[in-house]
């Protein structure tokens, strides 16, 4: 029997991840309805409503649900908005962090609920592949240029003149790539057509579309010359790809590396550390790997140890890691073709 004081530990825990399930869709309420932004007035609930033209009981009760889990402030009867909330306003990218708040509420829960009958061997459902391409983007936009930046660090990729990207999906790191570099020349394969029109739209969008081309097909069996490119992409879209074909996926990324070209693997990764704790990642990729794998034909986050080695069963020469956001818990993995 557990002692009272245990019984209270475990009570605050158990609330506690009850306010996290309703957290995020109460967040993704206030950023579409313009309710933070309005906030950044103090002013009561009341007067939100009116301003807003909505529900005055529900403003209410929202406002009481995200000031009770530290995401407003209340001064008398008047709310504000908490640092983090501002952040998320005013982020460089803003965009992407609300659009993963969005992707999260809409889907991840959803997903989840499916899990007992998929532990039991019911047959994964299999995942949309424009789902997933906007699911890379709002992931990725937050770091995109965190790892144009990483590139830099990595022994023969910094100045890359002829760039194919593997899966581009919706195009936004080919456009700052290829922003940074204004001599660069890039091809995107894209396997869904809706992701690749997207892409093409973002190239034109950011004015570096003469410099771009997207194809649809498979890399795999898709034409492209040999030989023809200083630098490989793969950014986030390693688990698509089975574990037991990564060594024909590297070999034929060598094939059409030039003497000395680089393949760069832009993956999320699972590592322990302080920082990672601190900053909240290693739950949430834990926990993004198990969803990725709740998918048929989805295969969860790499094994750094068997990442290198493959690249090196594949003829790579030599390999290394490049951090692309605090902790590690994003990183490139590289492999320099020989000579």
């Amino acid at each position: 029997m557990a002692s009272a004081y245990e019984q209270v530990r475990h009570t605050r825990r158990l609330a506690a991840a009850l306010d996290a399930s309703a957290r995020l869709p109460l967040l993704r309420a206030g950023l579409r309805l313009g309710l933070f932004e309005a906030l950044r007035t103090p002013q009561s609930a009341g007067a939100l409503a009116e301003r807003l033209a909505l529900a005055p009981d529900l403003v209410a009760s929202w406002a009481q649900a995200l000031h009770a889990q530290g995401w407003l402030r209340r001064r008398d009867d008047a709310y504000e908005i908490v640092p983090t909330v501002a952040w998320l306003l005013d982020s460089p990218a803003a965009g992407a962090l609300q659009a993963l708040v969005d992707l999260a509420a809409e889907t991840l829960g959803r997903q989840l609920l499916e899990l007992p009958e998929l532990l039991k061997g019911a047959e994964r459902p299999p995942l949309d592949p424009y789902q997933e391409a906007q699911r890379v983007a709002a992931i990725s936009g937050m770091a995109e240029g965190r790892a144009v930046h990483a590139l830099r660090r990595i022994p023969g990729a910094d100045r890359p003149r002829r760039v194919l990207e593997v899966g581009c999906g919706r195009g936004g790191f080919l456009a700052k790539l290829l922003a940074w570099r204004r001599d660069t020349q890039a091809l995107g394969v894209e396997a869904d057509p809706r992701a690749a029109e997207d892409a093409r739209s973002r190239l034109r969008e950011a004015e570096v579309s003469r410099r771009a081309e997207v194809r649809v097909g498979d890399f795999m069996t898709l034409e492209l010359a040999k030989g023809s490119f200083d630098l490989v992409l793969l950014n986030h879209n390693l688990h698509r790809f089975p574990p037991a074909e990564h060594e024909a996926l590297f070999r034929r990324a060598a094939g059409r590396l030039a003497a000395g070209g680089v393949v760069a693997v832009q993956t999320p990764v699972l590592v322990e550390g302080p920082l990672a704790d601190l900053l909240g990642l290693r739950a949430s990729l834990a926990l993004l790997d198990l969803v990725l794998r709740m998918n048929r034909g989805v295969f969860g986050l790499p094994d750094l140890a068997g990442l290198h080695r493959t690249l090196a069963e594949a003829g790579f020469g030599a390999t290394g890691e490049v951090p692309v956001l605090p902790g590690g818990v994003v990183r490139y993995v590289w492999a320099r073709a020989s000579s």
